[in-house]
């Protein structure tokens, strides 16, 4: 065989690729295709209620085939009646075909047009009272009777029992506004608009009724009977938020009908309670929800009492909102799950309490308070809390030298506030040290015996500083050796130094008071004293010898030589 006569390989031809592996592109989609999507979604009937508005809002300004203003009222009120049971009647007859989604959405526009009527009645009852109650309370059956009708004939809606109640205290709310503004509207003066009874309940539907509405959402069951739209467990929530928008467009109407004036403190409490009862909800019914999010739903109850902020009228809506805020956060710190950013908003809300206090209250406490040094004092505790918990000797060394800065600035520099500074930081030092673990910080042993050791030093020389008093030096060393007693009960205490440096500073102030009276004692009577003293010494010392000194075997008499043998 030649060596050119070689086995020739055939090469490989690849296979044709499986269409099915190859990502397809699609191209644009036709115009049939989005008008397909277009009508699934029925634009028609949100048209229509648009319309029907708009026609409303024209009648009432410039038809001319009415020429009196109750005709118009009477037109626009008897359009909106008619329209709302034309959708209640096609929405129970689209449910008994299934037809769940067109179905659904006509209950939608029926809870969005059930109180547009009482915004009519609002004119109503300027025209005159006898027609403004009837068409109140006509009103009133007829949204009755059509939730009813919903609630019996729509079986597979999702309008439990309490939302019916909600409901129905929204309606009785949203009749009785008309009737209330126009009593106080007789009364009014038209001078002074910002001032009066009448000014005084429009700002209390607004800042404590309305709130309570808002807060009937918790009572809202968030659950469903299946996966159908109809059955969705969101939808009771979904209408209750559509009667509430209508709701604040009344009040809002009212407020424009009776000329009252509008700012963002009237809407402030309302939406403090929103916020809270989303951040609420959201909590409850997504329990696997990330703490990132959890924690953006903290942030707006902040920001909302910041629309509450009015110094012409002293701040006290900002106030309230704020020391609400604080209770809610610090419940949040004992039970919630962000319990250490819970705390940081509690400070936050504390500080802004402190920054919108009128000055009175702060000369009441103290004539040299200011809103800045209050806040700045919150900062520096709030800030030595959280460096109490760390373990790093840095940390400690840092939140010594921050207290010690804080006793000077806050009492000013004198010999007696230098050094109770000292003391104050020496101490802090020392007990944040009790939590220190030595094998991973080097250096810490060393730290902390300095720190006993300057500690004792200027103890001593504090003692000799005019204005010291013999107790002054015992409380920081009862404190200090408090903490290592209650620290042995629950584990060994591995540094004596501490107890030992607290004993000495302990002692330090009778110990100075003792020798500045046997310094003008006689010589002779603290002869006798030491006598005493040192007898006492050596009984203690003859007591306690088997403790310390450990004894040698005694030889045997009989195996001592003497040197005659």
């Amino acid at each position: 065989m030649n060596e050119n006569d070689q086995p020739v390989i055939p090469p490989v031809i690849p296979a044709d690729p499986d269409p099915g592996s190859l990502r397809q592109y699609p191209g644009p989609k036709p115009l049939s295709w989005w008008l397909q999507k277009l009508f699934v979604c029925n634009p028609f009937y949100l048209v229509s209620a648009a319309l029907l508005l708009y026609g409303c809002y024209r009648v009432s300004i410039d038809a001319p085939m009415f020429n009196l203003e109750t005709a118009r009222l009477l037109f626009n009120f008897g359009s909106v009646q008619a329209y709302e049971a034309l959708l209640v009647v096609t929405a129970i007859f689209l449910s008994r075909r299934a037809i769940w989604y067109d179905a659904t959405l006509l209950t939608g526009l029926e809870s969005l047009f059930v109180f547009v009527p009482f915004i009519l009645i609002s004119q109503a009852t300027l025209t005159g009272w006898t027609m403004g109650m009837v068409m109140c309370f006509g009103a009133g059956i007829a949204a009755a009777m059509r939730f009813g009708s919903l609630k019996k004939c729509f079986h597979e809606l999702n309008l439990p029992r309490e939302s019916l109640i909600v409901g129905g205290l929204l309606l009785a709310f949203n009749i009785l506004l008309p009737l209330v503004y126009r009593i106080y509207g007789e009364h009014m003066n038209t001078a002074s608009l910002d001032a009066g009874p009448a000014h005084a309940m429009n700002l209390k539907v607004w800042m404590l009724v309305l709130p309570v509405m808002i807060a009937q959402a918790n009572g809202i069951p968030q659950s469903g009977a299946g996966k159908g739209l109809p059955q969705h467990r969101w939808l009771p929530m979904g209408l209750f938020l559509l009667w509430m928008i209508v709701t604040g467009l009344h009040l809002y109407s009212l407020g424009y009908v009776y000329q009252f004036g509008f700012s963002y403190e009237q809407i402030a409490p309302a939406c403090l309670v929103m916020a809270w009862t989303v951040f609420r909800l959201v909590v409850l019914n997504f329990t696997t929800m990330p703490d990132l999010l959890r924690r953006m739903l903290m942030f707006p109850p902040l920001l909302v009492a910041l629309f509450a902020v009015a110094p012409e009228s002293g701040n006290k809506t900002f106030l309230i909102l704020t020391v609400a805020n604080v209770g809610v956060y610090a419940f949040l710190c004992l039970y919630g799950k962000n319990r250490r950013f819970a705390g940081h908003l509690l400070f936050v809300s504390i500080s802004m309490f402190i920054t919108g206090m009128p000055g009175t209250w702060l000369h009441a406490m103290d004539a040299g308070s200011t809103h800045a040094g209050i806040v700045a004092f919150g900062a520096m505790a709030y800030l030595m809390f959280w460096l109490t918990r760390s373990r790093d000797p840095r940390l400690g060394i840092l939140g010594s030298a921050i207290l010690g800065v804080g006793v000077l600035s806050a009492f000013g520099i004198s010999t007696t506030v230098f050094n109770v500074a000292m003391q104050s930081g020496s101490v802090f030092l020392l007990l944040h040290s009790l939590r220190w673990h030595d094998d991973e910080h080097p250096g810490a042993k060393i730290v902390r015996v300095l720190t006993c050791l300057a500690w004792v030093v200027e103890t001593f020389i504090w003692m000799n500083c005019p204005g010291s008093k013999m107790w002054m030096p015992c409380v920081p060393g009862a404190v200090v050796l408090t903490a290592c007693l209650a620290r042995s009960f629950r584990q060994a205490l591995d540094h004596p130094v501490i107890p030992a440096a607290s004993a000495m500073v302990l002692l330090a102030g009778p110990c100075d008071a003792a020798g500045s009276a046997a310094y003008s004692m006689p010589v002779g009577l603290l002869a006798v004293i030491g006598s005493f003293c040192l007898f006492g010494f050596g009984t203690v010392v003859a007591l306690t010898r088997h403790f310390w000194h450990r004894h040698e075997p005694m030889s045997d008499p009989e195996s001592i030589k003497t040197p005659e043998d």
